[in-house]
């Protein structure tokens, strides 16, 4: 039947799941981002860019534990059918990744420390060497409405396009960009540590 002739062809080696070096990627970061405590068990999501396709997390599925299976394969156009189990998220990646051509990931966390900083401030600027040299200031931005935000969607890419590195929505959490999955965590990172830093410094 056709059901058994697809199942037979599924586990053929050339029907792998396309980009699959990438989902490693993914994956990889995504445990690293959880086991370093900077987002909750089902928050946050990350994504990639190849060509005129975006990679991302579906939505519901917890960083720390992903598979390869656990990503949404879509276009840098909207696309209903393809969109429909992607992250709430999809429209910020997608946004970024069509007005900033140096971005190829996107990661998003609810890491705490920095969470707690955007409460009481409009911009974060590190006090540790390392912070003030990767990041400089990291621009904190209010919204009406924070999660698959259009607002938020409209405004970051226009940061992300002058240089900065990360993006805070206040009482929400932070975006970062990279031309590499791991260099977007590498800025996230810093950016939770300088915060964690600067709460023990008081």
């Amino acid at each position: 039947s056709g059901n058994g002739s697809r199942s037979v062809h599924l586990g053929r080696p050339w029907m792998k799941l396309p980009f699959e070096k990438t989902r490693e990627e993914l994956i990889k970061v995504g445990r690293l981002a959880f086991s370093l405590n900077l987002t909750d068990s089902h928050g946050g999501n990350i994504s990639a860019r190849k060509g005129n396709w975006i990679l991302i997390k579906k939505r519901g599925c917890m960083l720390g534990s992903l598979k390869k299976s656990d990503f949404v394969l879509t276009t840098i156009e909207p696309n209903e059918f393809l969109d429909r189990h992607a992250s709430v998220e999809l429209k910020v990646h997608r946004s970024i990744y069509q007005k900033v051509k140096h971005a190829n990931a996107v990661i998003h966390l609810h890491s705490p420390f920095t969470v707690a900083m955007s409460l009481k401030k409009e911009v974060i600027v590190p006090e540790d060497s390392e912070g003030k040299f990767l990041l400089g200031e990291v621009p904190v931005l209010s919204f009406s409405q924070t999660i698959s935000s259009d607002e938020v969607a409209k405004t970051l890419p226009e940061y992300f396009s002058k240089g900065v590195k990360v993006c805070v929505v206040k009482n929400h959490g932070l975006f970062a960009v990279g031309e590499t999955v791991e260099e977007s965590l590498k800025y996230a990172s810093c950016l939770e540590n300088s915060c964690r830093i600067m709460f023990f410094a008081g």
